[in-house]
């Protein structure tokens, strides 16, 4: 969809919080979003984060949690409260006719959350379901504890669901008091769809003009600087294979080398069954039925990482990290065919307009870019970053961010394995 204005000419500061209105033009919906500064990466304990965004649909002081669900059934209004590494917060996606009604709610429900006690406990049940859910899967397990290499004593090196001692010693309370930072350090609340830009601008400092006020209680977590151990090993629920995880850090969300960083995941084998990680590991010596690989996994505030996965027969382990090394190090070793790139970069170009479908995805777009300080809700900006990569670019980004002996190992292997 064309854009008749740029964002950055629709938005303003409002206390702490950053307002904006964008419109997206005869999609007939509006997109509301409330990002607060925080997230799972500032969690004083595991799990409270998550817990806090699920908690800002359950009810409000003027409302019940039944009251919202079914005024939002009537409504075909859909609700979502979440939480992720940088932020929690909430979602509304509502009929363009609606959208006054969309940010009323979207206020109520994130100035005046009731963290009712009965339905943190529900909640805080569901949750420590899922948590034993995830544990079934041995993959998983693997990859939990492959997090707590990297991350350890950050926060992010826990499950974003916590763990069923820190579970079971949240209350309602922590919820408010966590709630209550987040506002203070203020964050960004963005609506996209079919609206007049001013009129909703008004209406969301009208809203929110007063919200993000108080003394912000400052937060940093601690550098994630990682276990000792190059490589651990530990049993999982598997039956006959083992699921590795190797990597290290690379780059943050701001990193200026982001584009070529992004192509080189793509080379090596992001997308799945391309690239030359799956090539040599599943496709050439057949060592595994799944792979995967990310060069930015989680990059946010904090570093990303690079993170190759792959499920394998145990005795199979040492052979498939020998492949990852030796595309790793192919890449290091001389910059990529120009043929290669220009097909990676036409599959890149390929993606953009999916990254706009939808008034949700715009305002996704709008509300990362502001948290971030940066233009990338312009499809010219990400368009011109993808024109500019070049062969010795990305060889050059490779060489600053990979380091395959570096590579932390974790293997799940299964029972009974020597």
């Amino acid at each position: 969809m064309k854009l008749e204005r740029e964002p950055s000419r629709l938005d303003l500061w409002s206390g702490r919080l950053r307002l904006a209105a964008l419109r997206v033009p005869d999609s007939g919906v509006v997109a509301a979003r409330a990002w607060l500064r925080g997230g799972s990466r500032v969690c004083p304990s595991p799990g409270l984060a998550l817990l806090c965004g699920r908690m800002l649909v359950e009810g409000t002081a003027r409302r019940t949690w039944r009251d919202i669900a079914e005024q939002a059934e009537a409504r075909g209004v859909s609700l979502n409260g979440f939480a992720s590494a940088e932020v929690h917060g909430l979602s509304i996606d509502a009929l363009a006719d609606d959208a006054g009604l969309a940010l009323e709610w979207l206020a109520e429900l994130v100035l005046e959350p009731g963290f009712d006690r009965g339905r943190f406990e529900l909640l805080r049940d569901q949750t420590l379901g899922e948590l034993r859910s995830l544990a079934d899967r041995p993959e998983v397990v693997a990859g939990w504890t492959f997090r707590d290499q990297l991350y350890r004593p950050h926060p992010l090196a826990s499950p974003s669901q916590g763990t069923s001692e820190s579970l079971a010693t949240l209350t309602p309370e922590d919820c408010m008091r966590f709630h209550g930072d987040a506002l203070a350090r203020g964050g960004v609340v963005a609506v996209a769809g079919d609206i007049d830009e001013e009129a909703v601008l008004a209406d969301l400092e009208r809203f929110f003009g007063d919200s993000a006020g108080g003394a912000i209680r400052p937060v940093e977590p601690p550098a994630p600087r990682g276990r000792s151990e190059k490589r651990i090993e530990i049993v999982t629920g598997a039956r006959e294979q083992a699921h590795v995880y190797a990597g290290h850090f690379t780059v943050d969300r701001r990193h200026p080398d982001l584009p070529e960083l992004r192509a080189l995941g793509i080379l090596l084998g992001s997308d799945g069954l391309a690239g030359r990680i799956p090539h040599r590991v599943r496709e050439r010596e057949g060592l595994a039925y799944a792979t995967h690989v990310d060069v930015l996994a989680g990059a946010g505030s904090d570093p990303g990482a690079l993170s190759v996965y792959f499920g394998t027969h145990p005795d199979h382990v040492r052979r498939g990290l020998e492949l990852v090394r030796e595309a790793l190090h192919e890449v290091l070793e001389r910059p990529p065919d120009a043929a290669v790139l220009e097909a990676c970069k036409t599959g890149m170009f390929g993606r953009e307009p999916f990254l706009t479908e939808t008034a949700g995805l715009w305002a996704g777009l709008l509300v990362d870019a502001l948290l971030f300080d940066l233009p990338s809700y312009r499809r010219s900006w990400r368009l011109e970053r993808i024109e500019r990569l070049s062969p010795d670019g990305v060889l050059q980004a490779a060489r600053r961010h990979l380091e395959p002996e570096r590579m932390l190992v974790t293997v799940g292997i299964p029972e009974g394995v020597p």
